[in-house]
């Protein structure tokens, strides 16, 4: 059976607030990790050159090349 409880208004704020703190430092704490990896950021800038230079494939072919489908 379930029950209802109430939460203090004050209460739930601080916990919203404290949610939205923890978000902003692990997007902070993300960024700076890619920021800090070389290899990553060699990756990732190859990635995005391949993009903009249309080397890509349909979802569908790589489901297909993973095996997922």
């Amino acid at each position: 059976m379930s029950q209802t409880i109430q939460v203090p208004t004050e209460l739930f704020q601080k916990f919203l607030r404290a949610g939205e703190a923890l978000s902003e430092f692990h997007d902070t704490f993300e960024d700076y990790l890619i920021t800090t990896n070389p290899a990553l950021l060699r990756k990732l800038r190859r990635s995005r050159r391949d993009h903009l230079a249309g080397k890509t494939r349909s979802f569908d072919d790589l489901k297909r090349e993973m095996k997922l489908s």
